[in-house]
């Protein structure tokens, strides 16, 4: 039988000389056990010596190797202690090691704790943001602000799909896609996809969409004079055009957001 030794005056002396013993009544060698339990030989050394003490998943490896209670080997180890044992041994259900219950009495004690002040606050996750379905108009058609649901009144247009706040939290919300270069010098080009929101003011020199006669629907900055409202284009090579509100002139909405489609 092989002899039995000890590590007295170091650390964790009684965990490594248990180990040590353990494994030679096994007739192991050190590299036999450190080669097991996926470790290098240097540290089972140290562990034996009493220089190291080993973590509960090394120690849970060790058990299975060596066949020996995994409790005995964290209560030898230090990581619980003995009065922990004999009072969780009676209510400990079975195959649930140590340090499976000493976790679970933590966080009833957490929760314990924690009741008085209406318990552990619950994780907050960002919600998602809502989206919504508005029509994309080449030409906006005559009387669309009449109508009570623009989704639903022109439900075979292309639809276009973007958050309530891109939407600026209109209903009556539709999009426009852009048709010539009058705005080119207010970055708005060609083929661009504009949002507008009929509830939005349009206020001075900002840039709305207006349809004239209830036929032709542009962009331009907008300006509301005592004779009518005057458009001025973005683009130096147009002129501005003053049209008489409300009998030429109906002002559909301020542009609130640009969209580009990028090749």
């Amino acid at each position: 039988m092989p002899r039995i030794t000890s590590n007295e005056g170091k650390p964790y002396a009684q965990i490594g000389t248990l180990l040590r013993n353990l494994r030679l009544r096994r007739g192991m060698s050190q590299f036999d056990l450190a080669s097991s339990a996926g470790i290098n030989n240097s540290y089972l050394s140290r562990i034996e010596n009493g220089e190291r003490r080993p973590s509960p998943k090394i120690l849970k490896k060790f058990s299975e190797i060596l066949q020996y209670p995994y409790d005995e080997l964290v209560v030898t180890s230090g990581i619980l202690s003995e009065d922990f044992v004999r009072s969780t041994q009676p209510t400990r259900p079975a195959g649930t090691d140590l340090t499976t219950v000493a976790l679970q009495q933590l966080i009833q004690t957490m929760q314990r704790q924690a009741a008085p002040y209406g318990g552990f606050p619950q994780p907050q996750f960002p919600q998602a943001p809502v989206r919504r379905a508005v029509p994309v108009f080449d030409t906006v058609p005559a009387g669309l602000l009449k109508e009570a649901n623009v989704v639903e009144a022109y439900e075979d247009v292309t639809k276009i799909i973007l958050t309530e706040e891109e939407l600026g939290y209109d209903p009556r919300a539709f999009a426009l896609t852009v048709r010539g270069d009058s705005m080119v010098e207010a970055g708005i080009l060609d083929g661009d996809v504009l949002v507008v929101s009929p509830a939005t003011p349009v206020g001075p020199g900002e840039i709305g969409v207006v349809q004239i006669n209830r036929r032709t629907t542009t962009v331009k900055k907008i300006y509301v004079e005592d004779k009518g409202v005057l458009l001025q284009p973005a683009n130096s090579a147009y002129k501005p055009q003053m049209v008489s509100y409300p009998d030429e002139v109906e002002i559909l909405g301020k542009v609130i957001l640009v969209r580009r489609k990028l090749i």
